[in-house]
C-alpha cells in the first residue's frame, strides 16, 4: 500500500453506512465521535482513528483492508475468484 487515501476511505465508509441503512448521527454515536467528524471523514477531510476504524470493521462486518485499501482488496478478491474459476474448470 503506497499510502492511505482519506477520500477513498471516506467514500467506502459512506457506501457501507448507506448499505447498512445507518444514519451519520447513529453511526457517529456508535463510534463515540461527533456527527461532524464522521461527515468530515466521509468527505476525506480527516482520517478516523484506528479505534474508530476497528469499530467500523465490526459494525460493517468487513475486514480492515476493505475499509483502508478498498482498491487493493477488490483486486485481491478478483484474483481469488479467477483462481476458483480456473480450479473448478480443471
Amino acid at each position: 500500500m503506497e499510502g492511505m487515501d482519506p477520500l477513498r476511505i471516506g467514500e467506502t465508509i459512506k457506501i457501507k453506512r448507506i448499505q447498512k441503512r445507518i444514519t451519520q448521527t447513529d453511526l457517529a454515536k456508535k463510534l463515540e465521535i461527533s456527527q461532524t467528524h464522521l461527515s468530515n471523514a466521509e468527505n476525506g477531510r480527516v482520517m478516523l482513528s484506528l479505534k474508530a476504524l476497528l469499530k467500523l470493521r465490526d459494525i460493517f462486518e468487513c475486514t480492515l483492508d476493505e475499509l483502508v485499501d478498498p482498491d487493493r482488496f477488490e483486486k485481491k478478491k478478483e484474483r481469488v475468484k479467477r483462481y476458483k474459476l480456473v480450479r473448478c474448470s480443471e
